[in-house]
């Protein structure tokens, strides 16, 4: 027969098993997922502290997505505006050149070339999507592809194909954005000085040739001049978008460390300190085995063995 005092420490000892046991596998769990609890009611008070540092950092890698496509993006539109600053910039040189020889041969096959890569830098698109159609999602904001369709058209509605509103982003700090300029607010006056300088061509039967007259020669200057200044709209237009590409290199970067921040400060509430853990894991299952060495012996005990 067991002995009251034999069952009451028996009974403390199935009792120290059982919640040795209980911790073991909470630490074998934490060891396994890397956190310390299994949902937010192990977190008691500090739950809605951890789901709103859990927001914060959900939201600021969303943010730091967007300012990276962002990023690129600017890097892309910037190119293209370059194209075309350099095209307006290459004909009024050739236009230069022209008149310092007294030769226009060979104008028309620059105009013809500095059209197309106008018109093909500012169709470029991001992701798909026009960068200088406003909001448009698709098409291309400059529906002509010839000279000659240039000369036909009768209005800006035959050239261009853009939605009425200019594409916004927001990110949630400060105004909004205006990602490009249209590409008929951009590219207008720029398309007349062409189609004038096409007239002037198509008028000497398709080709300037040599010796220039003097008012041939005044023609082309004053080509010229207009080229240049209209070559600075797109090199305005492309510092612009130079500073834009910095803003949202800085705003990646501020995002980043606010990311790291948060990150670290979900680490600290939900993270399980495996190496701590271990420590604990190896410290109970030392009571572990010896609680249950003792509960193995008391289970033994009658009072045979005090007689």
């Amino acid at each position: 027969m067991t002995s009251p005092l034999s069952m009451r420490f028996s009974s403390q000892a199935m009792l120290d098993v059982r919640r040795i046991t209980q911790s073991l596998t909470d630490m074998q769990r934490q060891i396994a997922s890397g956190y310390k609890h299994e949902d937010l009611s192990g977190f008691g008070g500090a739950a809605s502290r951890l789901v709103s540092a859990q927001g914060l950092r959900a939201s600021a890698e969303a943010r730091i997505s967007v300012a990276n496509q962002l990023d690129a993006r600017f890097g892309v539109q910037a190119a293209a505006l370059n194209a075309v600053s350099n095209s307006a910039d290459s004909l009024s040189q050739t236009l230069r050149d022209a008149i310092s020889a007294s030769d226009g041969r060979g104008i028309a096959t620059e105009l013809s070339l500095a059209f197309s890569s106008i018109v093909g830098a500012l169709n470029e698109t991001w992701n798909g999507q026009p960068m200088f159609a406003g909001e448009r999602t698709n098409g291309v904001p400059i529906k002509i592809t010839t000279l000659e369709e240039l000369q036909a058209a009768t209005g800006p509605e035959d050239i261009f194909n853009e939605a009425e509103r200019h594409q916004i982003i927001d990110m949630g700090v400060g105004a909004p954005i205006q990602l490009a300029s249209k590409a008929s607010e951009l590219a207008t006056d720029l398309f007349n000085t062409l189609l004038e300088l096409k007239n002037m061509v198509d008028a000497a039967g398709g080709e300037i040739g040599a010796p220039l007259s003097e008012t041939q020669m005044t023609m082309l200057q004053d080509f010229a001049v207009d080229l240049e200044r209209e070559a600075r709209t797109f090199t305005v237009a492309e510092a612009r978008a130079g500073q834009l590409q910095k803003r949202f290199t800085d705003e990646q970067a501020r995002l980043q460390s606010q990311s790291n921040l948060l990150t670290k400060e979900v680490g600290e509430m939900a993270d399980a300190d495996v190496g701590e853990v271990t420590v604990q894991l190896n410290s109970l299952l030392t009571q572990y085995q010896a609680t249950a060495k003792t509960f193995a012996e008391l289970s033994q005990l009658s009072l045979l063995d005090y007689l």
